[in-house]
């Protein structure tokens, strides 16, 4: 069962997953950036088969939200998606409502040692392909190429750039 939320977030109740690929209601997701010990952040293409934005773009961790919290959503998606975990924290919220359907995202930041890099291991049903990419470039890209990322990613990575994206960075101010 998924969470339903109005535009504002407020709980409304669940709603079996294929219900929301209609069209016709907003869920919550969880969305983690995930950077590396350069600063750099991990995305992933989605695989062909998904329902939502297939052979896009987007965060290294995107998950729905089903009856749990953001966090236990990105606890649980991150060794889902990826095969690991790291301690992350909670950034902003960003709304990708078009239509009264879509998602409220809670968009976290984490960040992987070295070896913790070395872990990762992408679920195939998932992502078909991950690279790390500098963030002004992600930027860059989302900007000249919209349609190659899903709205989320471009709504999340605008947000960071609005506000400036150096307190987002570790080791940085």
């Amino acid at each position: 069962m998924i969470s339903e939320v109005d535009k504002n977030d407020n709980f409304l109740g669940l709603r079996e997953r294929e219900e929301f690929y209609s069209g016709k209601h907003i869920h919550r997701a969880a969305q983690l950036i995930l950077l590396n010990p350069e600063n750099k952040m991990l995305i992933q293409k989605r695989a062909p088969q998904k329902r939502w934005y297939p052979d896009r773009y987007t965060y290294s961790v995107s998950g729905t939200v089903a009856d749990e919290s953001y966090e236990a959503c990105m606890k649980r998606e991150m060794l889902e998606e990826i095969g690991i975990s790291v301690p992350f924290r909670k950034l902003f919220k960003v709304s990708c409502i078009f239509e009264n359907k879509g998602a409220v995202n809670t968009v976290f930041s984490g960040r992987c040692s070295e070896k913790t890099t070395s872990l990762i291991r992408p679920d195939p049903e998932e992502a078909v392909y991950v690279e790390w990419i500098e963030l002004e470039e992600l930027y860059r890209a989302v900007k000249t190429e919209p349609e190659k990322y899903t709205p989320s990613l471009r709504a999340g990575i605008t947000k960071v750039f609005q506000e400036g994206y150096g307190k987002y960075l570790f080791g940085k101010k």
